[in-house]
């Protein structure tokens, strides 16, 4: 296992520093989310409790943006992806391992919209063909020198966005 000391570093609690994001309205545009939303939970600096339980090459995710129901996830570092849904974010799949930097890194694949296609085929005939835009999103986190957890996310259209927690 490269750094489990690292990896350990992670366990507790986290919420958004706003004041550090940058792109962050990319990220949740990416994500699918609509303008008003977005919108409200910048305006309202909407931050729910994130929560990581490292226990060996396990890590268990919480997200409490609803106390009643608590999204979690559990994976293991250097295992197949594992496929779940979020409220808010829909369907996607999520795979955590090691790079050859030593680094964590989380690839989560979505679907992120349709593309409808409409053509003549050879025999004259009109088809329409739906395809599943898929979109990438790879993050990488590190605890800066101030103890916060620093998420370094490149999105599907290149764009970077940086998320900035603090422990709580």
């Amino acid at each position: 296992m490269a750094n489990m000391e690292e990896l350990t570093q992670i366990n507790g609690r986290w919420q958004h520093d706003h004041s550090q994001n940058e792109n962050y309205d990319d990220y949740l545009r990416e994500n699918g989310m609509g303008w008003f939303a977005r919108k409200m939970m910048q305006w309202l600096k909407f931050s729910p409790v994130e929560e990581y339980i490292v226990n060996g090459d396990q890590i268990t995710y919480r997200n409490y943006a609803n106390q009643n129901r608590p999204f979690e996830m559990t994976q293991t570092v250097g295992q197949p992806p594992i496929s779940t849904f979020a409220p808010g974010f829909g369907s996607f799949q999520v795979q955590t391992y090691w790079d050859e930097y030593g680094r964590l890194v989380t690839r989560t694949r979505k679907d992120v919209g349709e593309q409808v296609q409409t053509y003549w085929d050879e025999y004259g005939r009109l088809v329409t063909r739906t395809r599943k835009d898929v979109g990438e999103f790879i993050q990488t986190g590190r605890i800066d020198s101030k103890g916060m957890l620093e998420q370094t996310i490149l999105l599907p259209s290149g764009k970077t966005c940086r998320r900035v927690l603090k422990r709580v």
